[in-house]
């Protein structure tokens, strides 16, 4: 199958598998925005977001690489750089399209077996632009993380609402880590009142997105926004309602990866 009509199934029966900010149903939208948006964000070439982690690298979710991005320009501070390489995890691998059809099991197992990460090497080094660190400790339960990310919005009580999702404005949301366990870093959007005031979670358009936990008011890049958890037949998700759990990419496990590739 041509990778645009894959594409088209898999937004269809999984539109957070992409990713997006949806928010509690009680709170002002607005109070969701991101006026002055970390120039350590990256948006992606055609979808999703990355983050400078090294004047010359960029970190992403590799699901977000949906085809050669090689040569391919990239904004980065208002400025266009060129995207020198793409280095994808060893244990990233395509789903076969059959796995978007009916129970989601085998989806979501084989979601939860790959390693959703990528690296972006830029041909010239950002100089204006001060990198992101990645949070290398392993005590992420329990942590309150910002998420940002650009794609569709809704609320926890209808979901999110795909037609808001070309708008691309920032979003940020705030949820609890309640799960550290291998490569992934999980949380659930709880429903008031047993949320936090700004709880939220990713859903379509924002895959890559950074998850960040703040020390003395620095930030420490935790996650990338990847997947959410489903049961039952795929043909019914429904993405960000209540009571749904979000898979992150856990920067803390990758760190000796990133810094070999970075490396050589």
């Amino acid at each position: 199958m041509k990778f645009w009509n894959l594409f088209f199934i898999v937004s269809l029966l999984l539109p957070n598998y992409c990713n997006a900010v949806v928010k509690r149903h009680d709170i002002p939208q607005e109070q969701y925005l991101v006026k002055n948006v970390p120039e350590y964000l990256i948006d992606m070439p055609h979808e999703g977001h990355g983050v400078l982690i090294a004047p010359q690298w960029i970190v992403t979710a590799a699901h977000v690489i949906f085809y050669d991005y090689t040569g391919k320009s990239i904004k980065i501070g208002g400025e266009s750089y060129t995207i020198e390489s793409v280095t994808k995890h060893p244990d990233y691998i395509e789903p076969d399209e059959s796995l978007f059809k009916g129970d989601a099991a085998r989806l979501m197992a084989f979601f939860a077996a790959r390693s959703d990460i990528a690296l972006i090497k830029l041909s010239l080094p950002v100089s204006s632009i001060t990198p992101v660190e990645i949070y290398q400790e392993d005590n992420e339960v329990g942590q309150t993380v910002t998420v940002f990310g650009r794609g569709a919005t809704g609320n926890g009580l209808i979901g999110e609402d795909l037609s808001t999702k070309p708008l691309r404005k920032m979003h940020s949301f705030h949820n609890k880590i309640d799960g550290a366990k291998g490569n992934w870093l999980t949380y659930k959007f709880d429903s008031p009142p047993d949320s936090l005031p700004l709880e939220g979670i990713h859903g379509s358009g924002d895959s890559g997105g950074a998850s960040v936990i703040f020390l003395d008011g620095e930030p420490y890049l935790a996650g990338l926004s990847s997947w959410q958890y489903w049961q039952g037949d795929l043909s019914t998700f429904k993405g960000g309602l209540y009571g749904t759990t979000a898979y992150q990419v856990r920067l803390s496990v990758y760190k000796d990866w990133i810094l070999g590739v970075l490396a050589s």
